[in-house]
């Protein structure tokens, strides 16, 4: 899938994206996460076989606001830094549509954020089964990162 630079940054300023949000309890997170993630990744490879940029949010039960959004973008960026997605991308060019993996809370870097490209969502569409595997994966590794990161600083903020 390849989009319009010009179209997709339209798309963000408008709001017309569309977003699927999973909200997951604690109890939840120690279950299976494919199951869990199921009905989301079949709206996203809905909304992306229509050409419609979309987006896949976990809500997540940490003490420190935490969420993990799986998006279909031209650029490394999430949505709502759509100025500088314009600054990095020129006007009227086609490029691939990815689906990037967005880590966003504050106690898990510097920044309270890391980016991860999974997938083109060509890709996704054409091995469907093989890219929701890599993708489940690295969710499951990101919500480790997570708990491990919050456990660090219930352990600092008790010191």
């Amino acid at each position: 899938m390849e989009m319009n630079t010009t179209e997709f940054l339209n798309t963000l300023t408008d709001a017309t994206y569309l977003t699927h949000t999973v909200t997951l309890s604690a109890a939840q997170l120690k279950q299976p996460l494919a199951p869990q993630l199921a009905a989301g990744f079949a709206a996203l490879k809905q909304d992306l076989t229509a050409n419609k940029i979309s987006q896949l949010r976990l809500e997540l039960p940490f003490e420190v606001p935490a969420t993990i959004e799986l998006q279909a973008g031209v650029i490394n960026l999430p949505f709502e830094l759509s100025k500088k997605i314009a600054l990095l991308t020129e006007a009227d060019t086609q490029r691939a549509v990815n689906l990037y993996l967005i880590t966003t809370a504050e106690n898990l870097n510097a920044s309270g954020m890391r980016i991860d490209r999974q997938v083109s969502v060509t890709a996704f569409l054409e091995d469907y089964d093989a890219a929701v595997q890599k993708i489940t994966a690295a969710i499951e590794t990101k919500l480790t990162e997570l708990t491990t990161a919050g456990q660090e600083k219930i352990e600092a903020d008790g010191k």
